[in-house]
């Protein structure tokens, strides 16, 4: 090992060691060993396998979130690549660093290894990472508030995208830029690109729902061929039943013009020699008429036998095809009785408000669920209660397993590792959804939005509310104040992949609620539903009927509410699973 490199290893150990301190036991034996490897590698000139050691303790550091050690391992290793000329070596070392900063919001120093990860990309990797690389280098110009440079460095990412058709690429860039342009206070652009961004990543959903679907719904679509397959071998069965129904016709037919040529052949045989030729006539007629008749027997027989097959082999299929069916639909309703067994008591809420519940899935099963806990007292803390509504991706079955996921993993984090902060909740159940689905390794990208409230008694002064929300957003009308309050939640959903998923935070907010206070909370649902004019319901819709409708009794709201929902759906079929809760302080 040469002697300035000793002196680097030596003081960046001494920073780092602190930092190593603070993580696991294991974890800590685990770097010490790789760098006591690395070093012995270094001696012998292996600085390859060295590399590679420092890499995964980098690893290690970055999803711990030691940003700073993190770093450092980083720069060991650029070092390393740079005395083995490894160019591809450097442009991932480059980009490792640089996301590191920017994971450590050090948009200054990210910026520099992005633009020097960005050169290499140009020069050996795809387009597909020249765009990334683009896109990186923007985030960090927005971090640093250089928001007109941030978009300018994005035009030719857009284009490259567009040109090489990469949808998920191209919706990162315009959430970037509308971002941008919403900083800028430029509201009519950011809509314009929000527009796109929306438009993009409803299409992607779409997509990778598609084939969600397909794979969930393997047995009903193996169903539905066999009644493809029944339905054609019906068709083939009732057009033979015609064919053979025209040959009786025939048959009979060919029986009636035969007698009439017999009779008019036996009356001109009486004329001529009714004595002579009675005998043979006699003989002749009956042999016609029992070849006739036995051929007709003959046929009639067989015709009937193979009707009697045909109409047993249609009652097999029918009978098979119904019990498919039946199988198939229960099935799914055992899936729904399991699913609402799952749905908490609306009773529990009694303890702290009046309450309603409106629950429409838009199948079967249902892609939402609301989710309580704390009101029966069963945690250690008894004045802290939760309450969260949440919507899976998709709807029908393959929604209906994520609500699965979901409502376990909030009742594992909140109620067995006994994690009381909103936002914390949220930051591990992402993390639990991509590591559930094994989104680091597969394109599965589903995963949820919710709101999730925490409400603490205050004495006799009402209670506080600690909210945080992933896309949903809820409604507070203030009694007192006269007032609709709208809590947003942040524009991130719950699991899937993409950029820093793995580190996703989300926003904590809170309040006090008094005596006569209504919170609504509610999925996507009722705002995407269509009418009968093509329009979307809308969030203003919602807002509005709030206002016209906070002053009735709880239990009227629910029926003016589900009252507004049908009349404006009309004949038009329900678009998503559907959920709001109103919740009315005590």
């Amino acid at each position: 090992m040469n002697q300035k490199y000793l002196i680097f290893f030596v003081l960046f150990h001494l920073l780092a060691g602190s930092v190593i301190a603070q993580l696991s036991p294991a974890l800590q034996k685990e770097i010490s060993t790789n760098d006591e490897q690395a070093e012995k590698h270094i001696s012998e000139g292996n600085l390859a396998e060295a590399a590679k050691l420092y890499n995964h303790s980098a690893y290690i550091l970055r999803n711990h979130h030691q940003h700073e050690t993190a770093a450092g391992y980083y720069l060991k290793i650029l070092d390393l690549n740079k005395q083995l000329n490894n160019q591809r070596g450097l442009l991932i070392t480059y980009n490792n660093l640089g996301m590191t900063y920017l994971d450590a919001e050090q948009y200054g120093k990210a910026l520099p290894q992005l633009e020097k990860g960005l050169e290499l990309s140009r020069k050996i990797d795809t387009k597909e990472a020249v765009i990334s690389a683009i896109t990186n280098i923007a985030v960090a110009l927005q971090g640093l508030e250089r928001y007109q440079e941030s978009n300018q460095r994005l035009e030719p990412a857009i284009q490259m995208a567009k040109d090489i058709n990469d949808l998920k690429l191209l919706r990162r860039c315009y959430g970037i830029v509308y971002e941008n342009y919403e900083k800028l206070g430029q509201s009519e652009k950011s809509y314009q690109f929000f527009e796109l961004y929306s438009s993009l990543d409803k299409e992607i959903k779409k997509l990778e729902m598609k084939q969600v679907k397909q794979e969930a719904e393997t047995e009903v679509n193996k169903a539905q061929a066999d009644k493809q397959l029944t339905e054609a071998e019906l068709k083939i069965k009732k057009e033979e039943l015609e064919i053979t129904t025209d040959s009786l016709v025939k048959v009979e037919k060919l029986t009636r013009e035969q007698r009439l040529e017999l009779e008019v052949k036996n009356a001109e045989l009486r004329e001529k020699d009714a004595l002579l030729k009675l005998k043979n006539l006699r003989i002749r007629f009956i042999t016609i008429g029992l070849i006739v008749l036995l051929s007709f027997s003959l046929a009639l027989t067989f015709l009937l036998i193979k009707l009697r097959i045909a109409n047993k082999q249609i009652r097999s299929q029918r009978d098979l095809l119904e019990r498919q069916n039946k199988n198939i639909t229960a099935s799914i309703r055992y899936a729904m009785t399991i699913q609402q067994a799952m749905l908490p008591d609306q009773e529990m809420l009694g303890k702290l408000f009046d309450s309603f519940i409106i629950y429409r899935p838009k199948d079967i099963v249902s892609g939402d669920f609301y989710w309580i806990s704390g009101f029966d007292e069963k945690r250690a803390d008894k004045n802290k209660y939760y309450v969260a509504v949440v919507d899976c991706t998709g709807h029908g079955v393959p929604g209906a397993f994520m609500s699965m996921i979901g409502n376990r993993l909030l009742n594992e984090i909140v109620n067995e590792r006994q994690v009381e902060e909103p936002e914390e909740i949220l930051e591990i159940l992402n993390n639990e959804v991509r590591i559930a689905l094994r989104q680091e390794q597969t394109d599965n990208n589903d995963g949820m939005d919710l709101t999730l409230c925490r409400f603490e008694k205050q004495g006799n002064s009402g209670l506080k509310l600690i909210f945080a929300g992933a896309k949903r957003t809820m409604y507070i009308f203030k009694h007192a104040e006269n007032e609709l309050i709208a809590l947003k939640g942040d524009r991130k959903s719950i699991g899937g992949v993409g950029e820093k998923k793995e580190t996703l935070k989300f926003t904590r907010h809170e309040m006090l609620i008094s005596a006569g206070d209504i919170l609504y909370m509610l999925t996507d649902g009722i705002i995407d539903q269509n009418g009968q004019d093509k329009k979307r319901f809308g969030s203003s819709r919602v807002e509005e009927l709030i206002r016209a409708i906070h002053k009735e009794d709880i239990k009227k709201q629910k029926d003016l509410l589900e009252k507004e929902l049908s009349e404006y759906m009309g004949n038009v079929e329900q678009r998503d699973d559907i959920t709001l809760i109103g919740l009315l302080v005590k």
